[in-house]
C-alpha cells in the first residue's frame, strides 16, 4: 500500500481527488467482510400480524444478523435509496424533514439531525445493497427487530406507526370499516324502460271445505307486472272468499335511485294509479287512493320526523315477519287486499337494516333486505328535494265492490313537501297539504322547519298551522352516546289541530301533546355475547283530559342452538275517572333439532290486570326432500273460550309450481277443515323467446335471466361457439339459483327496493382458473327480467422482473411495487417483487396492460422506468412471461 501511495504521489494535483478515491476503494475492498455467501438465510418479514415480505435475503454470521437496508426500507414503506458505488444511502423516514444519510466510508449516519457512529463490522456493501446489522438498523429506523433463525422469521416491532400501518388506517377511515377488503367487482345489470315487455304473471288459487259446510271458501290472486308505455306496470286482481272479484289495482311507476326517473324532471320515484301520498312532519299522514305521486328524495334515507311506512305485495297464503336490526318487530299473518302494511316502523339513529321474511304456504322462505339511513334529513347545500302526492282518498282506480265508506272516503288529499340545503349542516324544510281527517272536516295545513347536524347530535324543529285555527309544533333530537341510539320527539298542539302522524286510531278528541322516545342498544353479557334491546315509549294527551302511556321492550338473539324473540308491552290509559293498566308479553323460540327438522313455538301472556296465558303454539317443520316438506302444528287458545286446534300440511315445491294441502281439527267442537292451495308463475324467457311456467314470485319483484359462458374472444358477448358454464350459484334474497348445463338460469324474488345485489359463487365450477365479477347490482322492478350475460375468462399467471440499471449494468431489485393498468379500463392489478426481484401475479384477466411503478414509492425513492413496458394477456390464459421492468434511481444528492 505504501508503494502504491508513492506511485500515486507522482500524479498531478488535478488527479489528487481521483487518487484518494482509488485508495479509499482499495481500502474498502481490503476491509474484512462481516459475512460470507455461505451465511445466506431466507427469512419472512412480518409486522403487526401482516406479512410484509414472503422472503428476504438475510445474512447471519458470528458478527450478527444483517439485512439489506434498501430492500428492507422499501418493504416498510420508507424512502431510502442505496448507492453502492459511493458507499452511501440517503432518504427520509416518516416525513421529508426527518432525513437519513448513511456514509459507509466515514462510518457514520445522520438521522433527523442526530449522528450515529458505527463500526465496519456493522455494515457492508454486498450484492448491490447496503447490509446493516440489526443493532444499527434499530438506531436508524423507528423499529425493534427479532430474528428467529430456526423459524426463518424476522419480526418487526414498530416504535411508531409505519407507513403501511398508516395506509391501512386511512383505508379504514375512508371505508368506515374495521377491516380493509378488496373492492368488489360489480357487474351492473341495467334495465331501461321500454314501450312493452311481456308481463310476468303470478297465479295463486285456494279452496277450503269444512265439516259443517259453512266455511267453504274459494279464492284467487292474479298479479301482472312488466313494462308498458315506458313505465313499470303492476296489476292486481283479488277475490273474496266466495270467488268474486273484490280488489283491482293498477300502477304505472318509474324508479331511479340516481334521480332521473322522469328524465329532465328528475325524480327517484314517480307514479300514477293506486298510490299513496307522502307523510308530512305534522298534520297530514300518508293515505292511499287513485292519483299521482312524485319524489326526488333519496329512496333509502329518512329524517327524524318522517315515519317509515312499509307496504308491499303479499300473495295469498303468505305470512311476513318484520325485523329491524335483527330484532323481531311485527308479523302479518294474512294479506289486506293483497298487501302487507307496517306503519310508523321504529328505527334507530343511523343506518338500519330492515329484513322482511316471507313464509309461503308451500314451506318456502324468501327475504327482502333494505338499508335505511335514519338521521338528520340533511341534503347537500344548494340542493332542492321535493315530494308530492294527490289522491282521491280510499277510492281505487277501479271500484268493483260496495265497501263501507268512511267520512273521508272520496275526499281529495294533496300533500307537497320540500327540503333545501342551506349549508352542509342546515336544511330548510316545509310543505303544504289539503286533507280530511277521519270524522273531521277538510282543512289545509302549512309546515315550516329546520334540520340541523350539531356535531354528533341531530335536531329537527317544525311548526304548523291549519285553516281551522289549529297550530302545532314538534322538536326531534337524536344521538348515539356510548353506542346507545336515542331518538326523541315532543309535540304540542292547540286549537284542535289534527296530527295524523301521531293520532292513534280514528276519531276521538284531538291531541294536546305527544312524546316519543326510542332507545336501542347492545347489552354486553358473558363470554362476548351481546343482547340487542329495543325500547319504545309514547305518551299521548288529548283535549278531553284522556291520556295514554305505552312502553314496549323487544329483543331477539341466538342462544346456543336456539333463536329467541321476546316482547313486553305496558299500557296505562286514563278515560274520565277510570285508569286502566295492562301488561302483556310474548315469547317465541326456534331451533334446529336435526339437519332437516325445525321446531318453532311460543306463548302470549298477560301479567296485568289478570295474570294468565293467552295463547300457545308449536310447529314442527320437516324437510322430507328438496321438494317435499311436512308441517305439524298445534295452537291452544286459553281463557273462557279456550280451544285447541291441531294442524297438518304437506308441501310440494315443483320446478314450475307450488302446491300445499292443509288440514285442521278443532278438538273442542270436533270441527275439521281441509284446504288446497296451488300457485304458479308465467315468465317470458328472454333466451327461448317465449313463455314458460315457473314457480310463483316473478310478478312481485325483479328477476334476472343469467347466462354464464367462457368469453374466449374477450368481447363480453356470447358467441355460438363459446362454451356454457354450469353450476354457477346466484345468491339471491329468495335463495340460491344454479345455472344448468346450458349455463342459464332464471332467478326471481329480487323485490322492489332501490337496489338489489346478487352474489356470485364460482366454487362449484370445474375450472378453478375461470374468474368473473363477484356481485351483480341492479335496480329491480316488479315483473322486469334483467338479462345478464356473464362472461367468465380464463386468467393468466404473469411473471415480471424488476431490474435496476446503474453504471452500465443491471441487477434484480426487490420490494418494488408494480401496477398493471388495463388499457381498456377496469381494476388495476398490484404486484410486488420478491427477494430475487421477481413478481408473480395470479388471476390476471385477458387484455392489454401498461406496467408502471406505484407512484408514491417511485416519487419517494426517485425511481423511474428506463423504458415503457406493455403486456398482452391472451384470452386463452396460461403462463405469461411479462419481461423485465428496467428501473433507474435518481440520487437525491446529485440528481443523477
Amino acid at each position: 500500500m505504501a508503494a502504491l501511495g508513492v506511485g500515486l504521489a507522482g500524479l498531478g494535483c488535478a488527479d489528487d481527488v481521483q487518487a484518494q478515491q482509488v485508495i479509499a476503494g482499495l481500502a474498502e475492498a481490503a476491509a474484512p467482510q462481516p459475512f460470507s455467501p455461505d451465511d445466506l438465510l431466507f427469512m419472512e418479514v412480518a409486522a403487526d400480524g401482516y406479512q410484509l415480505a414472503e422472503t428476504m435475503n438475510v445474512y447471519g454470521s458470528r458478527s450478527g444478523v444483517f439485512v439489506p437496508l434498501g430492500e428492507f426500507a422499501r418493504v416498510l414503506g420508507f424512502a431510502v435509496g442505496v448507492f453502492p458505488s459511493q458507499g452511501r444511502a440517503e432518504g427520509w423516514v416518516g416525513s421529508r424533514d426527518r432525513e437519513l444519510r448513511v456514509d459507509l466510508r466515514q462510518g457514520r449516519a445522520v438521522v433527523d439531525g442526530r449522528t450515529v457512529a458505527f463500526e465496519a463490522s456493522q455494515a457492508a456493501i454486498y450484492d448491490d445493497d447496503l447490509y446493516v446489522r440489526l443493532d444499527l438498523i434499530e438506531q436508524l429506523l423507528p423499529i425493534r427487530l427479532r430474528a428467529d433463525i430456526s423459524a426463518q422469521l424476522l419480526a418487526v416491532m414498530p416504535t411508531e406507526p409505519l407507513p403501511f400501518q398508516q395506509r391501512l388506517a386511512r383505508d379504514r377511515r375512508a371505508a368506515g370499516l374495521q377491516t380493509v377488503t378488496r373492492p368488489e367487482q360489480v357487474l351492473m345489470a341495467v334495465t331501461p324502460y321500454t314501450a312493452f315487455t311481456p308481463p310476468a304473471i303470478d297465479v295463486k288459487l285456494g279452496g277450503q271445505v269444512a265439516r259443517d259446510g259453512s266455511d267453504q271458501t274459494r279464492s284467487y290472486d292474479l298479479r301482472l307486472a312488466g313494462d308498458l308505455l315506458y313505465a313499470g306496470f303492476q296489476g292486481f286482481i283479488g277475490s273474496d272468499q266466495d270467488g268474486g272479484v273484490r280488489d283491482v289495482r293498477v300502477l304505472f311507476e318509474r324508479k331511479d335511485p340516481g334521480g332521473r326517473a322522469l328524465g329532465p324532471l328528475g325524480a327517484t320515484r314517480a307514479g300514477a294509479g293506486d298510490v299513496f301520498t307522502p307523510s308530512m312532519p305534522l298534520g297530514a299522514g300518508s293515505a292511499g287512493g287513485r292519483g299521482v305521486y312524485y319524489t326526488s328524495a333519496p329512496l333509502e334515507a329518512l329524517d327524524l320526523s318522517t315515519p317509515l311506512d312499509l307496504r308491499g305485495e303479499l300473495p295469498l297464503g303468505e305470512d311476513v315477519e318484520l325485523y329491524i336490526n335483527e330484532v323481531l318487530r311485527a308479523t302479518k299473518a294474512s294479506a289486506a287486499r293483497g298487501r302487507y302494511e307496517f306503519l310508523d316502523v321504529p328505527l334507530t339513529f343511523g343506518l338500519n337494516t330492515i329484513r322482511l321474511v316471507f313464509y309461503g304456504p308451500q314451506g318456502q322462505t324468501r327475504e327482502e333486505v333494505r338499508r335505511i339511513n335514519f338521521g338528520t334529513g340533511q341534503v347537500a347545500a344548494g340542493r332542492f328535494v321535493f315530494r308530492l302526492g294527490a289522491v282521491e282518498q280510499d277510492v281505487p282506480v277501479f271500484a268493483v265492490d260496495d265497501r263501507i265508506a268512511g267520512t273521508s272516503t272520496g275526499e281529495a288529499r294533496l300533500a307537497a313537501a320540500f327540503d333545501y340545503g342551506l349549508s352542509p349542516s342546515l336544511t330548510l324544510s316545509g310543505g303544504l297539504a289539503r286533507y280530511t281527517p277521519q270524522d273531521r272536516g277538510a282543512r289545509s295545513v302549512g309546515v315550516i322547519g329546520l334540520r340541523a347536524a350539531l356535531g354528533s347530535l341531530a335536531a329537527q324543529l317544525d311548526v304548523a298551522a291549519d285553516s281551522e285555527g289549529g297550530t302545532g309544533g314538534t322538536l326531534g333530537l337524536a344521538a348515539r352516546p356510548f353506542g346507545i341510539s336515542l331518538v326523541g320527539r315532543h309535540s304540542e298542539y292547540a286549537g284542535e289541530f289534527i296530527d295524523e302522524t301521531r293520532q292513534l286510531g280514528t276519531g276521538g278528541a284531538a291531541l294536546t301533546r305527544s312524546t316519543d322516545l326510542r332507545v336501542d342498544t347492545q347489552l354486553p353479557l358473558a363470554r362476548g355475547f351481546t343482547l340487542p334491546l329495543s325500547a319504545d315509549f309514547r305518551r299521548l294527551q288529548r283535549e278531553d283530559d284522556t291520556d295514554l302511556f305505552m312502553a314496549e321492550v323487544r329483543t331477539s338473539a341466538p342462544v346456543n342452538r336456539y333463536y329467541l324473540s321476546g316482547a313486553l308491552t305496558y299500557e296505562n290509559e286514563k278515560a274520565g275517572a277510570l285508569r286502566t293498566h295492562r301488561l302483556v308479553g310474548a315469547l317465541d323460540v326456534a331451533t334446529l333439532v336435526a339437519a332437516r327438522a325445525q321446531i318453532r313455538g311460543g306463548v302470549t301472556y298477560e301479567l296485568r290486570p289478570d295474570p294468565r296465558l293467552s295463547t300457545a303454539y308449536a310447529n314442527v317443520d320437516y324437510q322430507i326432500s328438496e321438494r317435499r316438506a311436512l308441517r305439524l302444528g298445534v295452537i291452544r287458545s286459553l281463557g273462557d273460550q279456550g280451544s285447541t286446534t291441531v294442524q297438518a300440511s304437506g308441501h310440494y315445491r315443483g320446478s314450475r309450481f307450488d302446491v300445499a294441502v292443509t288440514a285442521a281439527y278443532e278438538t273442542d267442537r270436533s270441527d275439521w277443515q281441509i284446504g288446497l292451495q296451488f300457485g304458479f308463475g308465467l315468465a317470458f324467457d328472454p333466451f327461448e323467446r317465449g313463455y314458460r311456467m315457473v314457480r310463483p314470485g316473478v310478478a312481485g319483484g325483479g328477476s334476472v335471466a343469467f347466462n354464464a359462458f367462457i368469453d374466449a374472444n374477450g368481447d363480453g358477448r356470447r358467441q355460438p361457439a363459446e362454451e356454457p358454464v354450469p353450476n354457477v350459484v346466484l345468491e339471491t334474497p329468495a335463495g340460491a339459483a344454479v345455472t344448468g348445463v346450458d349455463g342459464q338460469v332464471l332467478a326471481a324474488g329480487l323485490g322492489d327496493a332501490g337496489k338489489a345485489r346478487i352474489g356470485i359463487n364460482l366454487e362449484g365450477i370445474d375450472d378453478p382458473f375461470l374468474v368473473g365479477d363477484a356481485v351483480i347490482e341492479t335496480v329491480p322492478r316488479p315483473g322486469r327480467i334483467a338479462v345478464v350475460d356473464y362472461p367468465l375468462q380464463v386468467t393468466s399467471e404473469i411473471e415480471l422482473s424488476a431490474r435496476l440499471r446503474r453504471d452500465g449494468s443491471d441487477r434484480p431489485l426487490a420490494a418494488v411495487e408494480l401496477r398493471l393498468i388495463p388499457l381498456a379500463g377496469g381494476e388495476v392489478v398490484a404486484a410486488r417483487t420478491d427477494h430475487a426481484g421477481v413478481a408473480f401475479v395470479d388471476a390476471v384477466r385477458p387484455g392489454r396492460y401498461n406496467v408502471t411503478l406505484e407512484p408514491e414509492q417511485a416519487q419517494d425513492l426517485g425511481m423511474s422506468l428506463d423504458a415503457a413496458l406493455e403486456l398482452v394477456v391472451p384470452p386463452t390464459g396460461g403462463f405469461v412471461r411479462g419481461g423485465d421492468v428496467f428501473i433507474r434511481i435518481r440520487s437525491l444528492e446529485t440528481g443523477a
